[in-house]
């Protein structure tokens, strides 16, 4: 064959060559509705349009550009090929090392990872039902996969592919580039390395050979067999791959595929002079709107489009179960790629090329109209969604306003592109491609496409299904560090601010923004009821959260921009998006959605803090002081942390208080020299040592006076909550549990000294940072008191000529729920449906110190709902909040709020 040198060597560079550059991670996006496609104008005599772009333009990138990621996904080797399934929200991934990974397009979660072939996956056809999904490897077999979808709970989804058939040629086809469906005759077409391009009518066939024997993975071809470009070993296995065949899905277990044989009488052994590269089909024409030229769509109702190596496209009709050649289009350079658009005026068919160009054909006289460069390397895929017409080379992805005079616009990806797909979900046009660095990468295409805006209405369907995910991605890049006001005061009240409006324009009355003196403001905001089932008055219920944020300071040590909310492998990452950004928005979007459907059925009432990170800082004040204007509370809810584990949904029923406090220790002399000095007088940093020594034993107990006799006695049912968690839950133990949970604790956490820090000086003064973890049953009050007492004895008895002072720096009560209340039963259920499982109560040993202030103010009963996984990195570096839990707890919210009762019920 006369197939050229560098579309050979093109073949393995896509799947094994290439500089890995690091891609810039940025965020999701609204979705916008977008134009319909520009049709050109035919033309006699084609025309060359050289829009290379410059280097330049691929790194000017407009906001919409970098807003325009919703999401990616990464795998350990090159995705090659995939599909889309918007019926189904699922995406199918081929793999270089023999997968199909399926991923979920509404949670982003990889639901399946399934053995497809003996080698790559090299290409994927679903067919327009969205149940039957094709694939081509290089073990030159096709496969064809029954798409199976089970629900485990509420919507918690399962998708397992059921292999139906495998087909194989006796012949040595080597790779399979291409397959493609015909629904009307049932036939599935490939085209494959040989230059030949096979089909098979999967109602007539019946002949079968069930010997494995005589797979082409099992046989060596000294062509296709060689030692590859560089002298790797490109041979197929002699044996089949040992071990389990499948990571999610135990690949045994499927049914077996029935192996099906191609007629010789259906191999074409030339229908190119090189590689099949591309295929595509034109099914049930209609011959009396078709704008196919000559008299095909009077002859042919299936037109099959091949695209080859030789640099030839070839226009065959199927009929009969016999394949005609009909027409040939000569591109001059190898065709790589092909994409099809017919509309009302139009028949346009789309050519990439291995030189960097796109050929643009009419189809309706069959003459090429245009050709543009956009690359100097091979253009590998195509993709035309709504105006814009979107090319992968191996520079990365460009857009195009299709065949319009307008110049190239470089995506946000600098990495060869391998495959990319376009759909319509939910009324919103995406874009999704794999890049050769192993990722996958999920474009909104109205975002890359800003003058969409121009034809925006107000239809439903174009509402963002990714919304919440929008306005997060906003709340993230607020840097509300309560912690440094110097620094961030004002973004903190940006995002107050911001909130408020967010409120107002989701349905809330009385957004209003409470000030805290020499800290940020609280954010009210009141959603009234639509209905309500009481004949009184509706139940009130009020969500507690916080805007302000931990420091994200040591910025080398996240693998992103913290202030960037980055999604990628179904977790969003981004300081606060965990704690508590995220689950804030996922309470204020389950009222919004019940408040916009006329079915909110209670009061719900919304209080931000934006202090709680610095000990909510002026938080009791505000809401003492504006107590009328918040109104009777029925229900305190909140989520401010986080599971026991990374899998099991979990209910929080009791957290530890703190009294937090500074020691200090100081001489009326000043700073000194150790060498002069020393010996002379009691130095203050030992006398601090010596009375910190006083307040443990040496197994650790705290030695304050009656400290541990008001903790409350194990009861049985308490104890049967810890027994649900260690059946549930490896690794864990009740003792630890109880000590982390229901027994108090203090902690040492800082030594400052004064002085200018060198090893010769005695200092001045020496002090020290101390906590204490309380439990329920402990008076706060009387630990403060015993306390300052305690110390003031111990340093008593040092009988030195130093100073003490204790200052209490913060402090918060403990608290515990009642895990049989109302409130509790009913989010156990909705936790049931919403994760097909049961959830596990446990406590924390941190603390929230407004949750019992709330309880207290409103005589009324918290219940605590963790939103996020153990695994979130809440405070650290790389903080994540899987996407799944985020829609769930929204989900779990909506079906909670209209259930809970007025606490006189």
């Amino acid at each position: 064959m006369a197939e050229q040198k560098r579309t050979y060597v093109n073949a393995y560079y896509r799947l094994n060559s290439g500089e890995e550059r690091k891609l810039p991670l940025t965020s999701s996006s609204g979705d916008l509705s977008s134009m319909g496609m520009m049709h050109p104008t035919n033309s006699t005599n084609s025309s060359r349009d050289d829009s290379l772009a410059s280097d330049s333009s691929k790194t000017e990138l407009s906001d919409d550009l970098r807003n325009s990621i919703v999401h990616r996904w990464t795998h350990n080797q090159s995705i090659v090929c995939l599909v889309c399934s918007p019926k189904n929200g699922l995406l199918f991934c081929g793999t270089q090392d023999s997968y199909i990974l399926i991923f979920d397009l509404i949670t982003f979660q990889k639901l399946s990872k399934i053995k497809a072939h003996s080698g790559s996956v090299l290409c994927l056809h679903l067919a327009d039902c969205e149940t039957i999904l094709f694939s081509g490897g290089s073990d030159s077999l096709v496969k064809i996969w029954n798409i199976s979808l089970s629900n485990k709970g509420h919507s918690q989804r399962e998708v397992n592919l059921l292999p139906t058939h495998t087909i194989y040629s006796l012949l040595d086809i080597g790779d399979i580039f291409s397959v493609t469906w015909i629904e009307s005759t049932k036939t599935v077409l490939f085209g494959a390395q040989n230059a030949s391009i096979s089909y098979v009518h999967l109602g007539k066939i019946t002949k079968g050979n069930a010997d494995p024997a005589s797979m082409p993975s099992n046989r060596y071809d000294r062509f296709f067999d060689s030692i590859g470009r560089g002298g790797s070993d490109c041979s197929r296995q002699s044996t089949p791959p040992s071990g389990d065949f499948g990571e999610e899905i135990d690949y045994q277990s499927l049914p077996v595929s029935r192996l099906i044989e191609v007629p010789s009488c259906n191999i074409i052994s030339y229908a190119h002079n090189g590689y099949v590269y591309a295929m595509n089909v034109i099914s049930n024409i209609d011959a009396h709107k078709s704008l196919l030229g000559g008299t095909i769509p009077e002859e042919f109702n299936d037109i099959i489009l091949s695209g080859g190596g030789d640099g030839v496209v070839k226009l065959w009709g199927f009929k009969d179960n016999k394949m005609t050649l009909l027409r040939s289009l000569d591109n001059s350079e190898p065709v790589l790629c092909l994409e099809m658009q017919e509309g009302d005026n139009y028949c346009t068919l789309y050519c990439g090329l291995a030189n960097g160009s796109v050929n643009v054909w009419d189809l309706s006289t069959y003459q090429l109209v245009r050709s543009f460069e956009v690359d100097k390397g091979d253009i590998g895929c195509l993709s035309l969604s709504q105006n814009l017409l979107f090319i992968g080379t191996q520079g990365g992805i460009c857009k195009k306003t299709a065949i319009t005079e307008s110049p190239v616009t470089w995506l946000p990806s600098h990495n060869s592109c391998l495959a990319m797909y376009n759909f319509k979900m939910n009324g919103v046009y995406y874009l999704v491609s794999a890049s050769i660095d192993n990722s996958v990468t999920l474009w909104n295409v109205s975002m890359i496409d800003r003058s969409c805006n121009k034809t925006q209405n107000n239809n439903e369907s174009s509402v963002s299904i990714n919304m919440m995910i929008e306005v997060l991605k906003k709340m993230i890049s607020f840097k509300t560090v309560s912690k440094q006001p110097a620094r961030y005061i004002d973004q903190s009240r940006k995002c107050a601010s911001f909130l408020r409006l967010l409120f107002k324009n989701l349905g809330a009355v009385k957004s209003v923004l409470l000030p805290v003196a020499d800290a940020n403001p609280v954010v009210l905001a009141t959603f009234q009821a639509n209905k309500h089932s009481n004949h009184d008055k509706p139940s009130r219920i009020l969500w507690y959260g916080h805007y302000d944020v931990i420091e994200a300071d040591h910025t080398d040590a996240w693998s992103t921009d913290p202030f960037e909310l980055t999604p990628i492998n179904g977790y969003m990452y981004g300081r606060g998006v965990s704690d508590n950004k995220g689950p804030l928005l996922a309470a204020l979007y389950a009222v919004a959605d019940l408040f916009k459907s006329n079915s909110l059925e209670c009061d719900a009432v919304f209080l931000i803090e934006g202090e709680e990170e610095s000990g909510s800082y002026g938080f009791q004040d505000v809401v003492k002081n504006n107590k009328d204007l918040i109104g009777d509370i029925d229900w305190v809810l909140l989520s401010n942390s986080y599971w026991l584990d990374d899998n099991i949904p979990c209910l929080n029923y009791g957290l530890r208080g703190v009294v937090a406090a500074s020691v200090e220790v100081w001489s009326d002399k000043p700073d000194r020299h150790s060498g002069v000095d020393g010996g002379v007088s009691r130095e203050p940093t030992i006398d601090l040592i010596n009375l910190l020594s006083k307040l443990n034993d040496d197994s650790g107990k705290v030695c304050l006076p009656n400290f541990h006799s008001t903790i409350r006695e194990l009861g049985d049912d308490e104890l049967h909550l810890y027994e649900q968690i260690t059946k549930k839950v490896k690794g864990v133990e009740i003792d630890e549990l109880m000590t982390k949970w229901r027994l108090p604790s203090l902690t040492i956490h800082r030594v400052y000294v004064s002085g200018p820090g060198n090893s010769t000086v005695i200092p001045h003064a020496a002090t020290a940072t101390i906590s204490i973890r309380l439990v329920p049953n402990q008076d706060i009050d009387e630990v403060k008191r015993i306390l300052v007492d305690y110390l003031s004895k111990c340093f008593e008895d040092l009988h030195t000529e130093n100073h003490l002072k204790v200052v209490i720096t913060h402090e918060a009560e403990p608290w515990l729920a009642d895990t049989k209340n109302v409130a509790y039963k009913v989010l156990y259920k909705n936790l049931q449906d919403a994760w097909g499982m049961d959830p596990i109560f446990i406590r924390e040993g941190g603390s929230i110190p407004s949750i019992r202030f709330l309880e207290k103010t409103f005589n009324c009963e918290a219940v605590h709902l963790p939103t996020g996984q153990a695994s979130d990195n809440a405070h650290l570096s790389n903080e994540r909040l899987r996407i799944t839990n985020l829609y769930k707890v929204k989900e779990i919210l909506k079906s909670t709020f209209n259930k809970l009762p007025c606490k006189m019920i």
